[in-house]
């Protein structure tokens, strides 16, 4: 026999994919910070990155775009490293949970000041024709990264309860229709 005491599978088990989510999130919106996050147009010019809009535009869409200051792909590449540090760190599920939450807020961020800029200056096309690849991915891997602490958290021997407690529920109704008969 061995020593180390044993833990339910199914623990290790969603332990393991949701870390693995975690850092597939991570990974996903790190790269999305070199992805195009806007698209070629006539009205705004080439194709660009997340790293010439500048982090401010976020949350004021009346910021120049390409502009000074801190650039989004620096805010979305540290977000995506520190998910991939936090699935290795000691509260990586709240950790994970939380920076998840952080990815997906910065992507829908962007996209609705895309959005305002688009409705304010009237130019008769949807958000879609503005944005590229980059705000989709960064969503992803945030869901991905919530998702995953979202499963580690769950208490091992959760699921078992909820079917056990059916199956009891269901011998019960199936033992009163035996005895009405």
């Amino acid at each position: 026999m061995s020593s180390t005491p044993s833990t339910p599978a199914g623990s290790t088990r969603s332990a393991s994919v949701g870390r693995a989510l975690i850092v597939i999130g991570g990974v996903l919106a790190a790269l999305s910070s070199w992805a195009n996050w806007g698209a070629k147009t006539r009205e705004l010019g080439p194709a660009r990155t997340a790293y010439t809009i500048p982090a401010k535009f976020v949350i004021d869409s009346g910021v120049k775009v390409p502009g000074g200051g801190i650039s989004l792909g620096i805010v979305v590449l540290v977000l995506g490293l520190l998910l991939l540090v936090a699935a290795f760190a000691p509260w990586w599920k709240v950790a994970g949970l939380v920076l998840g939450v952080a990815v997906i807020v910065t992507g829908f961020l962007y996209v609705y000041q895309v959005r305002t800029v688009v409705h304010d200056h009237n130019l008769g096309k949807s958000v879609r024709d503005f944005i590229s690849i980059g705000p989709y991915l960064v969503v992803l891997g945030g869901l991905l990264a919530v998702v995953g602490a979202v499963i580690a958290l769950i208490p091992p021997g959760f699921w078992s309860s909820l079917t056990s407690e059916e199956e009891e529920e269901e011998e019960g109704e199936r033992a009163d229709e035996a005895g009405r008969e």
